[in-house]
């Protein structure tokens, strides 16, 4: 009798194991823009104060960038959801792993710095109305 419930004791943690591990594969392939970017949206100064000075800087120059007015237009007045939040992702999504990282680099508070300058948009506007899951903005595969 013992060794029937080894058996399926033993069962049930290759069976859980294998769950976990493909579950993690799948969120390893997930691309989104992280909820603490989006959080970035926030910023209203160039330079947050938790930025340091001897962190890298964000090799992308969001200042001279078409894609950034192109957000901005789409958000402009009540943004629709569709509208807004798709010209981020179409805009943002390509540098989903820069903006991620925006402790280190800074990319996020640069981005959403200049949309929201050049948008005139209320700060916090993409972290209230871009959310679309656990993880964030949800991006495509690219």
């Amino acid at each position: 009798m013992g060794s029937t419930s080894t058996t399926a004791v033993l069962f049930f943690c290759v069976a859980l194991s294998m769950v976990v591990v493909g579950s993690a594969a799948h969120e390893k392939n997930l691309k989104f823009i992280s909820m603490g970017a989006l959080e970035c949206s926030n910023v209203t100064e160039t330079e947050a104060p938790g930025r340091k000075l001897f962190e890298a800087e964000c090799p992308v120059k969001f200042q001279n960038n078409r894609g950034v007015n192109a957000v901005a237009r789409s958000c402009r007045g009540v943004p629709s959801e569709k509208r807004c939040c798709g010209a981020l992702k179409a805009f943002a999504c390509p540098y989903s792993d820069l903006l991620n990282e925006n402790d280190v680099n800074g990319c996020a508070n640069d981005m959403f710095f200049e949309i929201n300058v050049r948008g005139r948009l209320r700060p916090g506007l993409f972290s209230q109305i871009c959310v679309e899951g656990p993880y964030g903005l949800q991006c495509t595969a690219q």
